[in-house]
Order: C-alpha cells, then sequence, then structure tokens
C-alpha cells in the first residue's frame, strides 16, 4: 500500500510536467528535485516542532538572523547582515538587510523579528495556537526583544549566555512573516511564510511537500525550480525509486541498501561524519528503574559492537557519552560499560531482593515507525535490545508508535525504556546535555529529558557551563556532567553515526552539511 501511494502521487505530479519518468528507463531530467525520506513532517510552524523530517523542509522556507557557513558550522550572516554585542555580553544588537521580502510580499523587518521571538518567549501570545514549544528553553535568557529602527533590532539577555549566538541560527528562530501567521492562524502550519529561498506550495499529508523556487529572494537564487519532499517509511521502496530517477535523493535508507547503492550506475553516496547520538532512554521516575542498579544491567546487557554489525552493517560508532566525539567537550575520561552479561544478571537479581520485584522484570520498550539519521532500522534494533535483556532476566513487550505519538508519549513519560537519538542543532555540548538530561526539559509541552532524570550536582554543572564564556572552562564541567551522567546511567548511548544519503548522479552542487539540515540551495539538474 505503501508503494501504491508514493508510485501514485508520482504519476500525479508527472501529468503536471515537472517530474522524472515513472516506470523506469532513462531518466528524463527536469527542473524538479526529488527528495525521498522515510517519513512525513508533523508541523511546518519552526516554532512547534522538533521532528527532523519537519526540519528538512523549514530550513528550506524560513531563514534566521545568523546562519551556517554553507560547508562548515561556523557562524555567519543571514537575514541580519552585521551584529555586535555589549562588553558585558549582554546586549546583542543586529542589523538587517535591506529590501530583505517575505514569500507574501511583506518587508522582513525588525518589527517582525520581535514578533517572531515574542511567538516563542510569551506563552500567552495571542498567535500562538499550540504550547508545544520543543526549543523554548534554549531562548528563556532573552530578557527582551526590541525594535531599534525599521532595520535594527535588539536583544537583551538577563545574563550573558555561551550559546546565544548560535542559538539565534538554530531553525526554531527562523523569522515568520506576522502577516501571514495572523492571516492564518493554527493553521499557519500548514501555511507557512518565510523568506527563504524556498517558498511553500502545498502538502498533502503523507503524500508529499512541494516547495518552488522564490524570485524574490535576496541572495543567490535556488538552482531548481521546485523541490518535492516524498515520504515513504518502506526503505525498499525508495531505493527501487531511487534506481528508477522516480526520486533523486533519499536518506536514512539502511547502510547495507547504501553500501548496495553505491555500486549502481547513475547513483552517488555522500557521507560525512554526523554530530548524533541514538540512545536507549530509561524513566528513572519509574519504579523499579529509578534505580541505578537496574539501569546499569541495562548497559551490561547489550553488546553495542555486535548491535552495529546487526544495525548498521558496521557504519556507526559505539558511543561512550552524550556528547559525540566530533564535538569539542566530549570527555574521553568517561570509563563506558562494556558488555557483562553475568554482571548484567548479578545487578538485576541483587537489585530484585533489595527492592522486592520479581523476575523476569517485564518491561515495555517504546520505538518509532520510522528511519532517523542515528537509528536507520529502529524496528532491528528494537528486537536487537530485546533479545538481550532477555538474556539477563528481563522480558520486553516493544511497542512501535508513529513518529509523533513516539515522541509526544516518551514526553509524556508513558514509556519505560525508549530509543531515541539527537542531532546536532549548533556544534555545543550545550545541545546535547543541557537538552536531553538538565531537569529544566522535563515538561509535556516539549521537553526533551525523555529519562526525566534529575541530578542537582548535574544541573548545576550544566547552568555553570551555559554561562561561563571561558570554552576551556566549559570544557572541564561538561566533562565532570558527563562522569556523573555515566555513574547515574539514566541512558545508555549507543552509537554515533555518519550521514550518508545516496542521489542521482545528474543532481549537482548539493552537499551534506555537518549540522546534517537539508539546505536544498544550491542543488541543481545537470543536462545530460
Amino acid at each position: 500500500m505503501e508503494f501504491s501511494r508514493a508510485f501514485q502521487s508520482s504519476c500525479i505530479l508527472f501529468c503536471f510536467g515537472f517530474l522524472t519518468a515513472c516506470g523506469g528507463g532513462s531518466p528524463m531530467v527536469t527542473d524538479t528535485l526529488i527528495y525521498g525520506r522515510g517519513g512525513d513532517a508533523n508541523a511546518l510552524d519552526p516554532i512547534h516542532t522538533d521532528i527532523g523530517e519537519s526540519v528538512k523542509v523549514i530550513v528550506n522556507i524560513f531563514e534566521p538572523l545568523v546562519a551556517y557557513d554553507d560547508e562548515t558550522l561556523d557562524l555567519v550572516p543571514g537575514v541580519a547582515e552585521s551584529w555586535e554585542t555589549s562588553d558585558d555580553g549582554k546586549e546583542w544588537t543586529f542589523k538587517l538587510r535591506p529590501n530583505v521580502k517575505f514569500h507574501d510580499g511583506t518587508p522582513l523587518n525588525a518589527e517582525a523579528v520581535v514578533f517572531t521571538f515574542e511567538r516563542i518567549l510569551d506563552p500567552d501570545h495571542p498567535h500562538v495556537h499550540n504550547n508545544i514549544i520543543p526549543y523554548y528553553s534554549s531562548y528563556t535568557q532573552i530578557e527582551k526583544v526590541e525594535a531599534v529602527d525599521d532595520l535594527t533590532v535588539k536583544f537583551t539577555l538577563k545574563q550573558p549566555q555561551a550559546t546565544f549566538l548560535a542559538n539565534i541560527a538554530m531553525f526554531p528562530s527562523g523569522i515568520v512573516s506576522p502577516t501571514a501567521v495572523k492571516k492564518h492562524g493554527a493553521d499557519f502550519t500548514r501555511h507557512p511564510v518565510g523568506s527563504g529561498p524556498f517558498q511553500f506550495v502545498h502538502w498533502k499529508p503523507k503524500q508529499e511537500i512541494v516547495l518552488s523556487r522564490f524570485d524574490d529572494y535576496w541572495g543567490e537564487p535556488a538552482g531548481v525550480e521546485r523541490v518535492v519532499f516524498l515520504p515513504s517509511e518502506e526503505s525498499s521502496i525508495r531505493v527501487t525509486q531511487l534506481k528508477r530517477a522516480e526520486i533523486h535523493i533519499a536518506d536514512n535508507l539502511p547502510p547495507s541498501e547504501v553500501d548496495g547503492l553505491e555500486k549502481t550506475p547513475g547513483v552517488v553516496v555522500q557521507s560525512t561524519p554526523g554530530i548524533n547520538i541514538g540512545y536507549l532512554t530509561m524513566q528513572t521516575q519509574k519504579p523499579p528503574l529509578d534505580k541505578p542498579e537496574v539501569r546499569q544491567a541495562i548497559c551490561y546487557a547489550i553488546d553495542r559492537d555486535r548491535l552495529i554489525e546487526v544495525a548498521y552493517a558496521g557504519h556507526a560508532q559505539k558511543a561512550k557519552t552524550m556528547v559525540p566525539p566530533t564535538l569539542w567537550g566530549h570527555s574521553d575520561d568517561v570509563p563506558g560499560r562494556e558488555v557483562d552479561q553475568e554482571k548484567a544478571k548479578q545487578l538485576l537479581e541483587e537489585a530484585s531482593k533489595k527492592y522486592g520485584f520479581s523476575l523476569p522484570l517485564k518491561l515495555e520498550l517504546f520505538v518509532m515507525d520510522q528511519p532517523r539519521p542515528y537509528m536507520q532500522q529502529p524496528r532491528q534494533t528494537a528486537i536487537f535490545i530485546k533479545d538481550a535483556l532477555e538474556k539477563v532476566g528481563f522480558q520486553i513487550e516493544i511497542i512501535t508508535n508513529d513518529i509523533g505519538q513516539h515522541f509526544q508519549r516518551m514526553t509524556r513519560g508513558e514509556h519505560q525504556l525508549g530509543l531515541s537519538g539527537w542531532s546536532a542543532d549548533i556544534a555545543d555540548p550545550h545541545n546535547f546535555l543541557h537538552t536531553l538530561l538538565h531537569s529544566d526539559n522535563i515538561n509535556e509541552i516539549g521537553g526533551n529529558n525523555l529519562s526525566q532524570y534529575k541530578n542537582e550536582e548535574v544541573d548545576k554543572l550544566l547552568d555553570a557551563a551555559q554561562f561561563e564564556l571561558d570554552q576551556e572552562k566549559r570544557t572541564q564541567l561538561y566533562k565532570q556532567a558527563q562522569q556523573l551522567i555515566f555513574e547515574d546511567a539514566p541512558v545508555l548511548p549507543l552509537v554515533h553515526v555518519p550521514v550518508r544519503i545516496a542521489q542521482r548522479d545528474f543532481v549537482k552542487g548539493y552537499k551534506l552539511h555537518p549540522s546534517s539540515q537539508v539546505r536544498l540551495k544550491a542543488a541543481r539538474m545537470a543536462e545530460q
């Protein structure tokens, strides 16, 4: 059924004359880029999502004040052409580019920037219709945002924050058209209007999202006329579509499939080291997972080297901490836990007697139904973990949810065990440790501390690191936090995964970005 729906969608697009030929044979190159992926978006309002499939679309429609360089994680001007900060680091003043327009023709000015950030910061904002704002905690140090003049906007912080400028570059900071937000109300998330190189055309849920080139874009125009995001949960379908040139880029494929595509004529593979983490979260507020011994037993039971062979075809690196080794602040001093099933059994049996629960210990393991950059085969990963845990005294029931429901349920703490992961929004350990393990991020409105982990000492270290401006001192604080987190074991870091995509060889100009953001402006279709 999945194939039928995707195939039907492709043929419908062909009838409109902007798609490659359906059904195989030589590809007929057009000016439409078709991006095949493992799932659909859940929202296109930048402030209301943290789902990767939404972000792939959002970063092509919206632009923040500050952006990443095209090839690195260096920060460069976005819709702000320059900025300066006060000596005490509490005031940041941004000068906007002149003559930047939103897709609805209205001007992107200082008032629009103020409107954008007030929607994030004001819980009672009249033009916010959903209380789920996953990145809210990243902006709470902003005391106020003011329009100095039409092209100048000033941020005042409660105290200097090391990550402020990087946070401003994240996708939730994409500047929205106030006119469009007011016009569409709660439906803005399905009628997004930004100032980016592509503008929204339409969204048919679970079928396609179509964007078109924005001809009044202030910068270099997009290299293709249209982009179609085509979801298909079945990786085998995306592989077939790519071989037939029915799609032009496919991501989040199982590593073994990518290995095979590398040998396919007309297909090339791109790869870049990922700044990400795939991990097992343990709900620390639910007995007996509130006992460190039980969580440690789980950690000792799982052979992550074997998992990498089974679920990643060897294309992953065993994780030691939640901070990827490709990022500064990673601690190599944390000892890690090698698989030791006898020790796992011993810890679990001792905990059973000490805390009075019977064995086998029944637990539910939540898993998402779609591949993610850090976990291309979530179902296989869940089965592997279930088998490993049942060898040492657990009884595991796998609960599969669609991607949105999966994370919403875990945000509410409904799980016991759950598969999750994170790709860097910014090149800073704060984005992994504070976001995923600080107690401030335990809430039902998008909090990402899925383990509901609380450790006052860890919170203090992460708070101190957030406000310390000396990077060497910050590094030491993050290393101390990683050691405490290792001892408490609220999560089991599983893997860090390189980002790999397969694409048709006539797609030129598109390069994987270290942030994993899918920025398609430079992509173009070469003539055959």
